[in-house]
C-alpha cells in the first residue's frame, strides 16, 4: 500500500506515511470514517466504516486485484 487517505468533509485527506511503513493519523481522523487505499499499481480500494484500532487487523470484504 502506498496510500491511505480519509474522508473528510471537504473531500479526501492523505495521511503521513512513517519511514517504518505506518499511516498516523494525529489527530484520530479516518476512526470509524470512510478510508480509501492506494496500491503501488495506483488501484485503489474505498473501505467504509471501518473502525481502526492500534494494534489490531481489521479484515475487510476487498481485496486488491492480483498483479
Amino acid at each position: 500500500m502506498t496510500r491511505l487517505e480519509v474522508r473528510t468533509g471537504s473531500g479526501w485527506r492523505q495521511l503521513p506515511r512513517t519511514s517504518y511503513h505506518y499511516f498516523i493519523s494525529a489527530d484520530g481522523s479516518g476512526c470509524g470514517s470512510t478510508i480509501r487505499v492506494t496500491d503501488i499499481y495506483r488501484e485503489q480500494l474505498t473501505v467504509r466504516g471501518i473502525a481502526l484500532r492500534p494494534n489490531a487487523v481489521r479484515p475487510t470484504q476487498v481485496q486488491f486485484a492480483r498483479h
